[in-house]
């Protein structure tokens, strides 16, 4: 019997593995052969060490290697002592960083003995039984070896095959409390310039009983959030509402008040009854990613994106005002006929939808992709090293880079964060700055200060502070009142940033009347945090029962009339 370690290297340590665990059960499943197969997982973030002794611990026969752009360069590095510490040992590369360079890879890696191409899941047993019998392994597909010390890559095969289920025991047992994923799925029905799914198979979905019951099982985890890997969720509409009626029917039973399921989607493929079923869930149940990508069409059209556009903003409009759904829109900077001035137009329709998240995202040129392939004559220059970033192009060049990943930083802390969007919504209202201007202008003056990595709260609460109170049309007393109800909704602590810290003797007789009113049981943090605003109102968040969606604690602005005569929620 062989003794097989398929290990997979993830960016953190709450993200779970489910290429090995498909691997295993390929090979369970479908190999003549004994084989011990041994999942290892680890982080980028660990130390060569430690992660060559959760590769080499086992002394397997193979070692399997799921290749990813943010563990590329890692496992890169990792490999000439890998080849040190296990000399006879077969090294398999596999995934997507490898899959569409497996020449390249052969050529620069003479570590690595074999590498697949494509779905793993038959090539990959087929290889342990042939090592495991000493049989040729020139008729697999999707391998690539050497020959005589020269590269032979063999053309992976298209497939229809419903693989094993990935979730056994031993996955089970393996998860811990990271993130579970759930594929119900494979392939997608779009070819997208920039993206690899559509260079996949026509979408073949699993059994939906199957679906199901791997749903329910990834519930009973434990797991706060299941995220679906199924490239476009909502492809199509008869399964994917037997599906969300299917979770609604088992929420606060099988499926656990609390659980999250995090699909991808397109947002312009629901129709009127799906959207009516949505707006039935129950706060948090659903968060849903859709990757507009743009909202210029000469773009879209560039990189092969068929979008209904106004069917799309019309869907996220209603999605959104639902209240009951996370929503989380990508934006791609760096795209074919899009400059700085597109962008930017792009940015502020994006904006104007107010989602959750509003992801400003970089082109990456990654291996397999149409656009990669199209890019030299395009004009396209990129990082030679993963993630293969854009560095610029004939409408993108390195300064508005540099300025849109100000932008990007100055987005993430002011509004995804969820910190300063009262205060955000303040600034566009009082200075007449388009979202794009603001965020740019804000993550100019920000980074200006020098390096923001690891910044505090109240040194970042400052910067606000600071660059707001000197814009045109900003009243200084209004902006720090914004300031503070943003702090006190999502901030347990109470605690008022010593930047608009000021002593008044009010608060604490309005403290003293909150807690002889207020049931703070369950509460988190400082149970509550008030503070007195230029108007006099008292702003009260009590802290419990977070809003699952916003993130934001029960919040209300309140008299002292009010406060005297009693619960104020």
């Amino acid at each position: 019997m062989s003794k097989v370690v398929l290990a997979a290297i993830h960016s953190k340590y709450i993200h779970s593995a489910l290429a090995p665990w498909c691997l295993a059960a390929a090979v369970e499943e479908y190999c003549l052969f004994p084989h011990q197969v041994l999942v290892r997982e680890g982080t980028i973030n660990q130390p060569d060490e430690k992660l060559l002794e959760l590769l080499t611990g086992d002394a397997p026969q193979v070692l399997g290697l799921s290749c990813y752009i943010w563990n590329w360069t890692a496992i890169r590095r990792l490999l000439p002592r890998l080849r040190q510490c296990l000399p006879d040992t077969v090294l398999v590369a596999g995934g997507p960083e490898v899959s569409f360079c497996s020449r390249q890879v052969m050529e620069d890696c003479p570590e690595i003995d074999y590498v697949i191409s494509g779905e793993g899941e038959r090539p990959f047993s087929l290889l342990m039984d042939r090592l495991a019998a000493g049989k040729d392994v020139g008729d697999i597909p999707g391998l690539s070896f050497r020959r005589d010390g020269r590269p032979v890559i063999l053309p992976s095969a298209s497939s229809r095959e419903i693989h094993p289920s990935p979730y056994t025991p031993a996955y089970f047992a393996a998860l811990g409390n990271r993130i579970p994923y759930l594929e119900t799925s494979r392939g997608c029905p779009f070819s997208c310039a920039f993206c690899l799914s559509g260079r996949e198979d026509p979408v073949r979905f699993y059994p939906m009983e199957r679906a199901q019951k791997e749903l329910l099982a990834l519930a009973a985890t434990g797991a706060r959030t299941i995220k679906l890997v199924d490239r476009t969720f909502n492809c199509n509409a008869a399964r994917t509402k037997e599906l969300l009626e299917f979770i609604l029917a088992h929420w606060g039973k099988e499926i656990p008040k609390g659980v999250c399921f995090h699909f991808e989607v397109g947002a312009d493929l629901f129709d009127e009854e799906t959207l009516a079923l949505l707006s039935t869930a129950p706060k948090g149940l659903f968060q849903m990613e859709a990757g507009l990508q743009s909202f210029h069409p000469q773009t879209l059209a560039a990189v092969s994106r068929v979008t209904d556009m106004k069917r799309l903003e019309r869907n996220l409009r209603t999605l959104i005002a639902m209240g009951n759904c996370h929503i989380h829109i990508d934006l791609i900077a760096g795209l074919p006929d899009e400059d700085l001035e597109t962008f930017g137009r792009s940015f502020d329709l994006a904006f104007a939808l107010r989602p959750q998240m509003l992801q400003l995202g970089f082109l990456k040129l990654i291996h397999g992709s149409r656009l990669r392939q199209m890019a030299p004559e395009l004009g396209y220059r990129w990082d030679p090293q993963p993630p293969y970033e854009c560095l610029d192009n004939p409408w993108f060049h390195p300064a508005d880079r540099q300025a849109l990943h100000r932008c990007e930083d100055a987005l993430e802390r002011l509004w995804n964060s969820g910190r300063f969007c009262l205060t955000v919504e303040y600034l566009l209202e009082s200075t007449g700055l388009r979202p794009f201007e603001l965020f740019c202008r804000f993550g100019d003056f920000a980074a200006a200060g020098g390096d923001l990595t690891g910044i505090r709260l109240d040194e970042y609460t400052a910067l606000l502070w600071k660059w707001g109170k000197d814009q045109p049309g900003v009243e200084m007393e209004t902006l720090r009142d914004h300031l503070l109800c943003d702090r006190l909704r999502r901030d347990n602590t109470g605690r008022i940033p010593p930047c608009i810290h000021r002593p008044d003797p009010r608060v604490g007789e309005v403290k003293r009347l909150l807690r002889e009113s207020l049931d703070l049981s369950g509460c988190d943090g400082a149970g509550f945090g008030a503070a007195i605003l230029s108007d006099g109102q008292t702003a009260v968040a009590l802290y419990r029962d977070k809003d699952p969606v916003t993130g934001n604690y029960p919040f209300v602005l309140c008299s002292r009339e009010q406060l005297e005569k009693g619960p104020i929620f």
